[in-house]
C-alpha cells in the first residue's frame, strides 16, 4: 500500500497518486509542500549517496566505466560489426574509385598537369569533375575544376550547383607548354 502525496489516501495503484485528479492537481497548499519536503529529505538522508538526485549530481568514474562495459556488452550481443569490417569497407571504396578514375583517363591527358592541378590547389576548395566519373566523365585536365569545398560536396554526382562558385586551374598553372612540361610530380 501507498499513500498519494496529494490527498494522502492509501492505493495500490501503480504510480504515486491515487488518481489523475491528483496527478494533474498543480496547487499545493503549505502542508502538501511541508510533506514532499520532509519526503525528499528523508530519501536523501537514508540513501546511500547523499547527492544523488539533486542539481549537479555526477556519476562517479566507476559508474561511467560500468555503464560504457554495460553498453559494450549490449551491443556485442545484439551483433556490432568489428572495427576491422568499416576499415575493409573503406579500402573496398576507395580501390572502386581509383579503379574508376584509371578506367576514365583517355590516352591524351597529361598526368603531370593533373598531378600539378591537384597540387596548387587553393585552401578551402577541392578539385572536381565537371562531370563525375560516376556519371561517365573523364579524368582529364579539361574536366577538372576547383570548387569550394562545402559546395562540391552538396553538388555531389550532379550538375547542380553554383556555377559563380567554380574557378578554372587557369588561373593558378601558367599555360606555357614550356614550364607544363618540366614540371616534376
Amino acid at each position: 500500500m501507498k499513500n498519494c502525496p496529494k490527498c494522502n489516501t492509501e492505493h495500490e495503484k501503480i504510480g504515486k497518486f491515487c488518481s489523475r485528479k491528483c496527478a494533474n492537481s498543480r496547487v499545493w497548499t503549505k502542508d502538501d509542500k511541508d510533506k514532499k519536503s520532509k519526503s525528499a529529505k528523508q530519501f536523501y538522508e537514508t540513501n546511500h549517496n547523499a547527492n544523488l538526485g539533486k542539481s549537479g549530481w555526477k556519476h562517479s568514474n566507476e559508474d561511467k566505466l560500468l555503464k560504457r562495459k554495460r553498453t559494450l556488452d549490449f551491443w556485442d550481443n545484439k551483433g556490432r560489426l568489428p572495427k576491422e569490417h568499416f576499415i575493409i569497407t573503406n579500402r573496398i571504396n576507395v580501390s572502386n574509385y581509383r579503379a574508376r578514375k584509371i578506367n576514365a583517363t583517355p590516352t591524351n591527358a597529361d598526368m603531370r598537369l593533373i598531378s600539378e592541378i591537384y597540387k596548387k590547389c587553393p585552401d578551402g576548395y577541392e578539385v572536381d569533375h565537371i562531370i563525375a566519373l560516376a556519371e561517365g566523365g573523364l579524368h582529364h585536365q579539361d574536366n577538372l575544376q576547383y570548387l569550394p569545398a562545402m559546395e562540391n560536396r552538396r553538388k555531389n554526382k550532379t550538375q547542380n550547383y553554383d556555377r559563380k562558385l567554380a574557378v578554372s586551374w587557369k588561373q593558378y598553372i601558367p599555360q606555357n607548354p614550356s614550364t607544363v612540361q618540366g614540371l616534376d610530380c
